[in-house]
């Protein structure tokens, strides 16, 4: 049985992500509803036969027929008790559709949560797509340090560590994203002619709301704030975003030194893996070469990040 998800279940929406395999926190709804004037909302809750919330399924209406799991968020789909046998997690999704069917809904577009940020693992909605046809319309490609057995830094990497650590560049955990977002809006404006998605207002709510799971981490050097980036931290993985240097930084490698240290810091801390995000844009067909060799000279190796559609009949 599908719940459309209100406000006032946001207590049993939490409980349901929490115990999904996969269940980061920015499908908790204090993550999403900081957004969600931006979409018109299509979330769902799956009960099972005593009422009880077994799982969530986080989803906005792309229009009046078709939804997707989640365009606010990089990836979705259904998310359930790490218990639950495939014959259930099949069963569940043929309800979602179902539901989505008597909305009018012809269409549904699913971004699937990539396998490091699994613990069980489960796969099940991946047989479910492909036995109801679903063909990916996207596959972006990020890349990932496995924390538990990294590869070494290849020698520009190093070179660039080396090089920071003579300019007397450290590398902490901050609270300065007033600083940090300056760096950032004239990075991605000077570079890219784009601005961040989050502003500073929101992205300071985020990381007051999720104190310890959103970090800043910062390189700061030559008396000034030189690079940094975003952590998200949560579930075994740390996801990297919002990573900018300023001219100082490139030229002293602060980024090596600071992602250096944040693999030795995150892999000490238990963490299984570090992804460094996409090096792709135009839904994976376009590649960023000289972004993704930088990734990969610390170790990192490809994960996709697929976007399902399928036909809803």
């Amino acid at each position: 049985m599908v719940t459309p998800y209100i406000y006032s279940m946001a207590q049993e929406w939490d409980d349901a992500v929490r115990r999904a395999d996969g269940g980061v926190f920015q499908f908790e709804s204090r993550y999403m509803d900081y957004h969600r004037a931006r979409f018109r909302d299509a979330s769902l809750l799956v009960r099972d036969a005593r009422g009880k919330a077994v799982a969530a399924f986080p989803a906005v209406y792309a229009d009046e027929r078709a939804v997707v799991s989640h365009a606010g968020l990089t990836f979705g789909g259904l998310l359930h008790d790490p218990r639950a046998h495939a014959a259930d997690v099949l069963a569940m999704l043929d309800d979602v559709c179902a539901f989505y069917q008597t909305k009018g809904c012809k269409r549904l577009i699913y971004k699937a949560v990539p396998y490091i940020y699994k613990e069980c693992g489960s796969e099940t909605d991946l047989y479910w797509l492909h036995r109801n046809g679903a063909r990916i319309s996207a596959r972006a490609l990020s890349s990932a340090v496995n924390l538990q057995a990294p590869l070494p830094l290849s020698l520009l990497r190093r070179r660039g560590v080396a090089k920071a650590r003579r300019a007397g560049v450290l590398v902490s955990q901050s609270a300065d994203y007033v600083g940090y977002w300056n760096v950032l809006v004239e990075v991605l404006r000077q570079r890219h002619g784009v601005r961040p998605v989050h502003t500073l207002d929101e992205i300071r709510l985020l990381a007051d709301r999720f104190h310890g799971r959103i970090r800043l981490h910062t390189a700061v050097g030559m008396g000034k704030l030189l690079a940094g980036a975003v952590v998200y931290a949560d579930r075994g993985v740390a996801h990297a975003q919002y990573i900018a240097s300023g001219d100082d930084g490139r030229t002293c490698g602060a980024l090596d030194l600071l992602f250096a240290r944040l693999l030795d810091d995150y892999r000490a801390e238990g963490f299984r893996w570090f992804d460094f995000g996409i090096s792709t844009d135009h839904s994976g067909a376009s590649l960023n070469p000289g972004l993704l060799r930088q990734k990969e000279g610390f170790g990192a190796r490809t994960v996709v990040y697929d976007t399902y559609e399928v036909d809803l009949n």
